[in-house]
This record gives structure tokens, C-alpha cells and sequence, in this order.
């Protein structure tokens, strides 16, 4: 199944917010040319698992979201799961009269219990519940419940953050999951089941298909702790309607907002509190960044995701999508978030050009491009 992921990676000691995009668009091209349905219809589906190996076959009950001419589907499952299933992998398809019903919180921990135990012989694997939580792990309990008392006030602080700018956003949909490793070596393990080898340079990541996050027990908490942030922010913004799984959302929006949210509490690094406070390492790729930075750089951010997906330009894009969306948040609010909210109502698998990506931005804040890089380049040299 392709994958949409977005994931947090570390190279060589320095901490890179790397998107690593194995877009749903560009490996499900026949899918581009499908309907998307306005009223998805509930089915269950029996297909083969072509992720798992060998291939698996699974049955699951979820509502079609496109189908493209060819017979391939998308089907958003009972847990979140979001199934992108080519014609050869279906097997049998069954209506369902009735609305999807989604999973509990318990059926939910059922299937998770399963899945890790099958997965993870003998790995002790129990599932701590907060409040809007399932959180899975054979690490320690204390540390569950130290992770899961994070996420829970970045929930809070999340959603009175966009209340406050009079957006009043949906509380999720279906339960939240996060897989906690404990130890790098059963992250691996994890990790590249779903990703591949590219797991082997990350330190946690949230994926758009299973809509988990997966992190493990870094031994040194104050590290971790906005990079949890910083994954538990993406999980947020995919499932309360500020961004939709399956459109295109551009990278610098993406990951502004991550970096935007994921600053703690320098006075206490190992906690976390408030929202949009100066982000240091970010203002320090910015700093570097600008010494050289080129004329059409605002421009190639917004047109494509390419400087986010290449490690040798990442550290640019995340230090300049983060001063963006602090100078937007700063001095534009009104007209991001009017943005953000066209975004929001992306259609499924519907690409934008790179040229409509710029025109989306140019009108949403009410000048052109030149002029805000003026007033951005202005801006961010009196941030300290």
C-alpha cells in the first residue's frame, strides 16, 4: 500500500524534521483519476496485505473515499486506517447498510495487543489510556505515562490555541494511537515494517496511512521531548480538520506547524508548556540559512516540497518554513488562517502546480510575493 509519511529524523547528531513523503498521489496514480465520493459508501473489504510478508489477508469495514476506474480503492477503516488498495489486491467487496461504526478505545486496544503481540514475541506490550489516548508500549510504564501526560497538554494547548483564533476545530474522529519502543533496536523492528530502512535515522515519526505515531525510550528525555511534540502536533492537525490526510498539503505548512508547536519550556526542558515560543534551533538554521540565502528561496518553498525531501537542503526548508509561519502568526494571523482553512478543504488526491501554489498564498495574505519577502526578511532580523 503506499504510504504517506511524515517523519522526524536525526542525521549525523543534528536534528532533522525530514518529511520523508512516499506520496499517496504520486504511487496511486490510478487512483488520481478516480471519484471521490461525496456520501462514502460503507463496505467490507477482504484484501491482501501486500506491506506485510508474506502477504496477509485482512478483512476490514471502512467507507470508500475514491474509486478509481480500474476498481482500486480508498478506504478509510473503522480504526483510521487509511487502506490505498489497487484492483489485484481486492478479493471481495460487501455493502453495509448501516454508518461506520468507529472502533472503540477497546476494540482498538484489542487489535493493537494482537497485532504487537504477534509482531514482538513475547515483548510484554500494554496499552496506557489517557483521555484522548491509546498509547502501546513494552517500555517502561512510568515513561508511558510520562508520554502520554505530554500529548495530553498539547491537546489542550492545541485546541485552545486555534479556539482562541476562533476556529473552532473537531475533536478526533477515531482514537489516537502512539507505539512507544522500548529500546532503538525494537523501534527498527517497527519502524521498517512500515517505512523501510529509512527508520534506521529517525527517533520517532507519524505515519498518515496507520495514523500512528511511534517513537521508543531515548534515554535522554529533555532530547525527546519535541520530537514527541513535534509527531503528536502532525497526529493532531490530521485528525481534528485543520489538515486532511489525503490532499496536498504543502511540507512548509506541514512542518511550520510542528516547529511552530514543538518549543518547550527552555526553563524546564523536560516539560513542555505554551505555544509559539521562540523556536532556537530553527532560529539558528534561519540565522545561517539567510547569510546566503538565494532571492527565489520564498518562492521554492511554497512551490514544492523538494528542499524538504533532499538531506541536503532539509535543514534550510525546516529553519525557513518555521520563520514563515512565526512571521505569519506574528503579523499576518487573520489572512494564515484564512489559508489554512482553504487548505483544509482540499479534495482528495487533487495535486496543486506549483504556480497555483503560489497564487494560493499570494491571494490569501493580499500581496505579492516580493512585498512579503520584504516584510519577512524585515521581520525576522529583530527576532532574538
Amino acid at each position: 500500500m503506499p504510504r504517506l509519511v511524515i517523519a522526524f529524523l536525526r542525521s549525523g547528531g543534528l536534528a532533522l524534521c525530514l518529511g520523508c513523503f512516499i506520496s499517496i498521489v504520486c504511487q496511486a496514480e490510478s487512483l488520481a483519476t478516480g471519484k471521490t465520493k461525496q456520501n462514502p459508501a460503507v463496505e467490507e473489504v477482504t484484501f491482501r496485505d501486500g506491506d506485510v510478508k508474506p502477504a496477509k489477508r485482512r478483512t476490514v469495514v471502512g467507507e470508500v473515499m475514491i474509486e478509481a476506474q480500474d476498481g482500486g480503492i480508498m478506504l478509510l477503516a473503522d480504526d483510521g486506517h487509511l487502506w490505498t488498495l489497487q484492483p489485484e489486491q481486492i478479493q471481495k467487496r460487501s455493502p453495509v447498510d448501516v454508518p461506520l461504526k468507529v472502533a472503540s478505545p477497546a476494540e482498538v486496544e484489542a487489535r493493537l495487543l494482537k497485532e504487537l503481540g504477534a509482531e514482538f514475541k513475547n515483548g510484554g506490550f500494554a496499552v496506557h489510556q489517557t483521555q484522548h489516548y491509546l498509547i502501546a508500549y513494552n517500555s517502561s510504564e512510568e515513561y508511558a505515562k510520562r508520554v502520554g501526560g505530554l500529548f495530553e497538554s498539547l491537546y489542550r494547548a492545541f485546541f485552545t490555541y486555534w479556539k482562541n483564533q476562533r476556529w473552532e476545530l473537531s475533536e478526533p474522529r477515531f482514537p489516537m494511537v502512539a507505539v512507544v519502543l522500548k529500546d532503538h533496536k525494537a523501534f527498527l523492528t517497527y519502524g521498517r515494517s512500515e517505512i523501510g530502512d529509512a527508520a534506521s535515522n529517525m527517533i520517532g515519526y507519524y505515519n498518515l496511512a496507520s495514523n500512528r505515531m511511534a517513537t521508543f525510550n531515548v534515554p535522554n528525555w529533555e532530547r525527546n521531548v519535541s520530537t514527541i511534540i513535534h509527531e503528536a502536533t502532525h497526529q493532531l492537525a490530521f485528525n481534528c480538520g485543520l489538515q486532511q490526510r489525503f490532499a496536498d498539503n504543502p511540507m512548509w505548512v506541514s512542518e511550520g506547524l510542528a516547529t511552530f508547536f514543538e518549543s518547550p519550556d527552555m526553563r524546564n526542558p523536560g516539560k513542555w508548556r505554551g505555544v509559539g515560543r521562540v523556536n532556537r534551533t530553527n532560529l539558528g538554521r534561519w540565522r545561517r540559512y539567510q547569510q546566503n540565502r538565494p532571492a527565489d528561496s520564498l518562492a521554492t518553498l511554497l512551490s514544492a516540497d523538494t528542499r524538504y525531501r533532499d538531506p541536503k537542503t532539509a535543514s534550510n526548508a525546516y529553519g525557513e518554513g518555521w520563520a514563515l509561519t512565526y512571521f505569519l502568526l506574528k503579523t499576518k494571523r487573520k489572512e494564515y488562517i484564512a489559508y489554512l482553512r482553504k487548505l483544509s478543504e482540499g479534495k482528495p488526491l487533487a495535486v496543486q502546480s506549483p504556480r497555483q501554489r503560489i497564487k494560493d498564498f499570494e491571494t490569501a495574505m493580499g500581496d505579492e510575493l516580493p512585498v512579503i519577502e520584504q516584510k519577512f526578511s524585515k521581520f525576522m532580523m529583530r527576532v532574538r
